[in-house]
């Protein structure tokens, strides 16, 4: 999967960066939907006023690259 549907909190996470800054976790199973469609993400941002989840967005930016010298 590649997003993570949060209903309770209308928030979307990236598969890849979700985890426990995000609370995710504590979400009820019941209100967590999992999907690969990006028209589906964008519906959701777009006519229910989902958000992107703040810490799977700036997730990758946060990476550190090592330097081989």
């Amino acid at each position: 999967m590649k997003y993570f549907i949060d209903h309770l909190r209308k928030s979307i996470h990236s598969q890849k960066f979700a985890g426990d800054p995000c609370g995710f976790i504590s979400t009820p199973v019941n209100y967590r939907e999992f999907t690969n469609c990006p028209a589906y993400v964008k519906r959701l941002i777009e006519d229910e006023k989902y958000t992107r989840c703040s810490h799977c967005v700036s997730a990758p930016t946060k990476l550190v690259r090592k330097t081989i010298s």
